[in-house]
């Protein structure tokens, strides 16, 4: 399947009020050679007033701004026709999935467009981020980083880029970045293909479900750039919003009947949380058990261990319910 690597530059940072100012996609085949692509800029709305630290970060000039003959009308409209044209495809973008394609959609929607072209007529949509946080989690000597004072890995794009010898690039401007993504894909895709395979083997939420229901599987969270690996066994959905409601296969289930109701509560509502929550509509990469092997946690932890845990969950109803 051939992919589509977009990305966006903007007045600011609400998804909602906030305006798209800078287009740009690269259209390339299923080996990343490009074929195509687009770079627009239009003017401002009347009535949208700009960031200056936006403007200040993108450096499009406000000359440009005010007396760009394209409106973002003409904008939206032209980036949905040459997506039409590409498709169908694999949209990707540098930590889109969060913003680019949440004011995409509202773009789309507020000009009379289908905010979810990039997941009908058989376009799927994924996030190079996860792909790199998992990339850099499980091989830092290939996808290299820079440490914060923290000890957290540095995931901007432009740094993680600049690090890992992608220079050619004007970072900050949408056609820059998003040929930066695109270096930084063929990077994994040449060196890490396992982890390039599977960050798009599961982009359908109809596939995340059957795979996920038939055996445990690994997912990688971060929260405030620290990464962490949870090995997790599926038991229900959210009521409310369909996320997948996972066990943590680091925890012993069997202790879990045992309890009293009180402690059992207790338990459901400590931190770390042993019911780990899954977004299946925000393209996760979940990763096979045998990535056990890479963490330290196998040691404590190993696969036979994860799967008979697994066992007792999924023969056990009373557990689940």
């Amino acid at each position: 399947m051939n992919y589509i690597f977009y990305d966006l530059e903007t007045t600011g940072r609400s998804t909602h009020w906030d305006q798209i100012i800078q287009i740009a996609a690269i259209y390339t085949d299923s080996n990343l050679n490009i074929i195509d692509q687009i770079n627009e800029t239009c003017r401002l709305r009347s009535y949208c007033l700009p960031n200056p630290e936006a403007l200040l970060v993108n450096k499009i000039s406000i000359e440009k701004l005010t007396k760009s003959n394209l409106s973002l009308y003409q904008l939206v409209n032209n980036i949905e026709k040459v997506f039409q044209q590409w498709s169908p495809a694999i949209f990707i973008g540098y930590n889109s999935i969060s913003y680019d394609e949440e004011i995409l959609r509202n773009s789309f929607f507020s000009n009379l467009i289908d905010p979810y072209l990039t997941i009908r007529n058989k376009n799927l949509r994924a996030d190079l981020i996860n792909t790199v946080r998992a990339s850099n989690f499980l091989h830092p000597e290939v996808v290299k980083s820079k440490i914060s004072q923290k000890g957290h890995p540095i995931l901007k794009l432009e740094q993680i880029a600049e690090v890992n010898g992608i220079s050619n690039f004007t970072a900050h401007d949408a056609l820059g970045d998003t040929s930066a993504t695109i270096e930084l894909s063929k990077l994994i895709k040449r060196k890490l293909p396992k982890i390039w395979e599977a960050s798009l083997s599961n982009l359908k939420k109809e596939e995340i479900e059957k795979n996920i229901k038939s055996e445990p599987f690994c997912h990688l969270e971060t929260y405030f750039g620290k990464t962490k690996a949870y090995f997790l066994s599926f038991l229900d959905y959210h009521p409310l919003y369909r996320w997948a409601l996972c066990f943590d296969l680091s925890r012993d289930p069997n202790k879990l009947l045992e309890m009293e109701e009180r402690n059992f509560n207790l338990l459901l509502d400590a931190t770390p949380k042993i019911i780990r929550s899954v977004k299946l509509n925000k393209s996760p990469l979940i990763l096979p058990l045998d990535y056990a092997k890479k963490f330290a946690i196998n040691n404590d932890f190993p696969i036979n261990l994860l799967l008979s845990r697994h066992k007792f969950i999924s023969e056990n109803k009373k557990l689940k319910n």
